[in-house]
């Protein structure tokens, strides 16, 4: 059988003969591995690169401490980083969530660094992360760190593959390898409408649970931003002055379960300390309530602070 290389695989192949430092050697090695098509035709290539990967690992000099080659800062409401193989959608997703300018191609490791953008959800901003493809053969240690930080992961899956199945135990596996497999998770299928999906998500049904959408026709993006709201699991809360009506355009953030005292001291701190009651606004209703510090918030509450 033949092996039906991808051209960005030589690619890679003239770019390994010009490096010399082992780090890069075993990136673009493993770059051509998840690159590589998984057949019989392939065994001795896939072979002989996990050879090659073992070996180089084997001359690097340890380290104690590595620190991470990448890192975003989260801003927000909230961070949640795209996640997934190789072409499944993530810059895709990201372009059309945020409308930021991703590279977007069809070939795999257009991303090749962490890409914020944000994301915006009524009167708030989330910000998504878009990162390189992660698979059992590729992930690159900096990755683990800026999966372990997000506050949630959206993973990204193609629907129109066979392997679809294999593709997300690889990366639940991968999860569980990097000890990161108690992170919230939405489960997403992209490419819904072509040609093979409708069976390949009714083959998943009975194993996971995931919303297909699809980047190209638009469809169920605006649920989806509903459903990163919700996995944040936090509440937006409105403060106003006597006499003065709320700013509804800039809510502050607070965690769910969050109590009035916690919402005082992100305010100020001394707003804590002196704090004595509040009224609660509740919905058009001009009557407020009178509440305590171990109030309970809920989302969309209007509060005015007495000291």
């Amino acid at each position: 059988m033949a092996a039906n290389l991808p051209p960005q695989f030589f690619t890679l192949q003239a770019k390994l003969k010009e490096t010399k430092g082992p780090e890069e050697k075993i990136s673009i090695l493993e770059e051509m591995l998840a690159i590589c098509p998984k057949h019989k035709g392939t065994e001795k290539v896939q072979k002989e690169l996990k050879t090659k990967i073992a070996k180089l690992k084997k001359q690097k000099p340890k380290k104690i401490k590595r620190e991470a080659l990448y890192y975003v800062k989260k801003e927000g409401a909230g961070q949640v980083a795209i996640v997934g193989p190789a072409n499944s959608g993530k810059s895709s997703l990201l372009s059309a969530l945020t409308n930021a300018k991703a590279k977007i191609a069809p070939y795999p490791f257009t991303t090749k660094i962490p890409q914020p953008a944000m994301m915006r959800y009524q009167n708030i901003l989330i910000q998504l992360v878009d990162t390189p493809p992660l698979s059992k053969e590729f992930g690159p240690y900096w990755l683990r760190e800026i999966l372990k930080t997000a506050d949630g992961l959206l993973a990204v899956f193609d629907l129109s593959k066979e392997n679809l199945i294999e593709e997300i135990k690889d990366f639940k596996e991968t999860l569980k390898n990097w000890k990161l497999d108690d992170k919230k998770i939405i489960f997403v299928g992209n490419k819904i409408g072509f040609e093979r999906p409708p069976r390949n998500l009714k083959k998943l049904e009975s194993f996971y649970k995931i919303k297909p959408i699809s980047c190209q026709k638009g469809f169920g993006l605006e649920e989806l931003k509903k459903e990163v709201f919700d996995l944040l699991e936090i509440i937006r809360v409105y403060t106003k002055s006597r006499n003065k009506p709320p700013d509804f355009n800039q809510p502050f953030i607070i965690k769910k379960g969050g109590r009035l005292i916690e919402l005082a001291s992100q305010i100020h701190q001394d707003l804590a300390v002196s704090f004595k009651y509040a009224k609660l606004f509740k919905g058009n209703s001009k009557k407020p309530l009178i509440i305590g510090k171990e109030y309970i918030l809920q989302d969309g509450d209007v509060i005015e602070i007495h000291t």
